[in-house]
């Protein structure tokens, strides 16, 4: 029986769907871990990223969190036992104190480091500048997100004008959030900091310049490390 031109077409769109299937497969397999420090960056960092370009799926990207600074250390001595460490990682921290310390002390060549947010905002109370997962975005895109249902205590939930009277946005947010919170007569844990991560998600406009540069820092990555075909290997003779 003869070949058709219909069986050649069939055969190569077969054959196009095989190798499309496999390049997903080790795009997983030849991941870029990016290592975030808490639950909020978790849930939001793989949308604002995806708003800036970046394919999780096709460029084998995995957010992954360590849970801490206080547990970075421990997550990339683990990492570095494992087989898993033979590709690009991208480690963020929030640019304060204690990332800024932590931070210093990775030195490993497949390891990149982030800072969160990307320029200083907001300075401490020992003098150093920096900031935090919150400070990537806009003070007036932090309030609105703030007093949300939801985000914080029922009790301050109206009291938005009130709380801009008194915030500097030159001092650490959250931390003002929650002594106003207080000062309220609320509780300061009712401070939902993802639900505000994902209200300041769906708000901002344009994207932060940090999650700009990390996609950037993506792409560089994967273009240093393109992904592989299993069968794409090298014969030393």
């Amino acid at each position: 029986m003869a070949t058709t031109i219909e069986d050649i077409q069939y055969d190569e769109m077969i054959s196009e769907l095989h190798f499309d299937a496999v390049m997903k497969n080790e795009a997983q397999k030849q991941c870029i871990y990016i290592f975030v420090e808490g639950d909020s960056e978790e849930f939001v960092f793989q949308p604002l990223l995806e708003m800036c370009g970046v394919n999780f799926e096709t460029d084998g990207v995995v957010v992954a969190n360590y849970n801490g600074i206080g547990n970075l250390k421990h997550a990339i001595r683990l990492l570095r036992k494992t087989l898993s460490h033979d590709r690009p990682i991208i480690v963020t921290f929030d640019d304060d104190p204690a990332g800024k310390r932590v931070s210093k002390a990775i030195n490993d060549p497949l390891i990149s480091t982030f800072k969160i947010p990307l320029n200083p905002v907001v300075t401490y109370k020992n003098g150093e500048q920096g900031g935090s997962f919150e400070e990537c975005f806009t003070a007036n895109c932090f309030i609105e997100s703030s007093f949300k249902q939801g985000a914080i205590d029922s009790i301050a939930l109206g009291k938005e004008s009130k709380f801009r009277k008194t915030f500097d946005p030159r001092t650490p947010w959250v931390s003002q959030l929650t002594r106003f919170i207080q000062s309220e007569g609320g509780n300061p844990s009712s401070l939902n900091k993802i639900e505000i991560a994902e209200n300041m998600m769906s708000s901002c406009s344009p994207i932060p310049d940090t999650f700009e540069e990390l996609a950037n820092l993506v792409r560089k990555l994967r273009t240093m490390n393109p992904i592989k075909h299993p069968d794409d290997v090298e014969i030393k003779i």
